[in-house]
């Protein structure tokens, strides 16, 4: 008899159910997995990360500083902003998302509808100055997140919903019941770690660009 695929896997495939209902789904069917690690990267995918909490590579992204520099008379508006050191590059360009999917399911559609969308973080132009390396006084900065950071976290997360739902059937079988009995300690390990490698061991790059920040200076190149 040929194998029937859970439909879990094909609604998730071809976009019939959002990463959100998916998440929820691999809640309902992990209920009674009792391990706190799978449950907890489930609960904090579901209700976001809180400020003491380990995020998973694929939440750290990287932004750019941009702001408007005042040298002189002059204004030059919108413009990258070179920083003295890497601590400094950690500080405003390194942002770790911890929001909840539903949020970031949001912020993706928004990413979407436009290009200038308001992902916009604001820095305090007095701590940038201090770390700034223009020939300038910043007057306002703000850091951009790359435009697809959120698409690429829900596209992060779906992947590892796939292949822990891919494990899960393999080793009990359809999961259309969104039930599975874990009393097979032995198996039970077994496929705990197949998820945990799936959830932290990812190899994945950093969301955005390389924020390799030149070292020019304003000059007659940028707007104003």
């Amino acid at each position: 008899m040929a194998k029937k695929r859970s439909k879990i896997i094909k609604d998730l495939i071809m976009d019939n159910i959002n990463i959100l209902q998916a998440m929820q789904s691999l809640d309902f069917i992990l209920e009674d997995i009792d391990d706190e690690e799978i449950k907890k990267w489930v609960s904090n995918e579901l209700n976001g990360y809180k400020k003491n909490d380990e995020i998973p590579s694929y939440r750290n992204a990287n932004a750019i500083l941009i702001g408007n520099v005042q040298v002189g008379y002059a204004l030059y508006k919108n413009i990258n902003i070179p920083l003295s050191d890497l601590k400094a590059i950690e500080m405003f360009t390194k942002i770790e998302i911890r929001d909840p999917i539903s949020t970031i399911m949001q912020m993706a559609k928004a990413e979407n509808e436009s290009e200038d969308h308001s992902l916009a973080l604001e820095v305090n132009p007095v701590l940038v100055n201090h770390y700034q390396q223009t020939n300038g006084d910043v007057i306002s900065a703000h850091r951009k997140l790359s435009l697809y950071t959120y698409n690429n976290i829900l596209a992060m997360i779906k992947d590892k919903l796939l292949e822990i739902f891919k494990v899960l059937e393999s080793n009990y079988g359809n999961l259309d019941e969104l039930y599975i009995d874990f009393s097979d300690n032995l198996k039970k390990d077994v496929v705990i770690k197949e998820i945990e490698s799936i959830v932290y061991n990812d190899n994945s790059i950093n969301i955005g660009d390389n924020n390799k920040i030149e070292d020019s200076i304003v000059g007659d190149d940028n707007g104003n």
